[in-house]
């Protein structure tokens, strides 16, 4: 499956959950409706590994940290929400063609969110879109870059008082045709980026 076809899925997806939290709302808020109300604006940290493949053991973890700002309104037991990210990580590698290698530092992303609340507990989905800090090592003659490409993912968010949450997400951000310059000659490769992060969110 190439990667316009997972953005599209996931795009359904998100609509789906939308879709369904919007008509559970709308023919029985009583039976399926939340006590608890994940409305208003956020802020919070999160740590976590950035492996280069999923798989079982991790393959080249890196530890990566960082910084969200957002805000979900809730409609019945729907939420639905769009989040600012900022993060560092610690020289994720990245091998490219010709035996190239990128390394990557900073990222910063903009996502929109569909979830599910059922009471205290949220389960979303999620998709938007980002840029990675890219810089060439050993034999790689190009210009460090910022890169962008397409994320999506899903998590699931706890809510421990009523203004402080944690949360456990996955997500992956697909970077398309990233050039670089080796010997002389130009490359294009498809990068991924896979992201496990555990946060804590404060609400205000």
């Amino acid at each position: 499956m190439n990667g316009k076809n997972v953005l599209r899925l996931a795009a359904l997806a998100v609509i789906a959950a939308v879709g369904s939290a919007t008509a559970a709302h709308a023919q029985n808020y009583g039976t399926y409706g939340s006590a608890f109300d994940w409305s208003g604006f956020y802020a919070g940290v999160y740590g976590g590994l950035a492996p280069s493949e999923i798989g079982s053991p991790f393959s080249d973890v890196t530890l990566q940290g960082g910084a969200v700002a957002g805000y979900n309104l809730q409609i019945g037991p729907g939420v639905i929400g769009a989040e600012l990210e900022g993060g560092y990580l610690h020289g994720r590698s990245y091998q490219t063609s010709a035996g190239g290698e990128l390394t990557q530092d900073w990222s910063a992303a903009a996502k929109l969110k569909a979830g599910l609340a059922l009471d205290r507990t949220m389960l979303y989905a999620t998709a938007g879109y980002g840029v990675a800090r890219l810089d060439p090592q050993g034999n790689v003659s190009s210009k460090a870059a910022w890169q962008g490409g397409w994320i999506f993912g899903g998590g699931v968010e706890q809510s421990i008082t009523s203004n402080l949450s944690a949360k456990l997400e996955y997500t992956q951000m697909r970077l398309d045709n990233v050039p670089t310059t080796i010997a002389g000659t130009n490359y294009s490769d498809d990068l991924v980026n896979h992201s496990i992060k555990a946060g804590l969110n404060f609400r205000f």
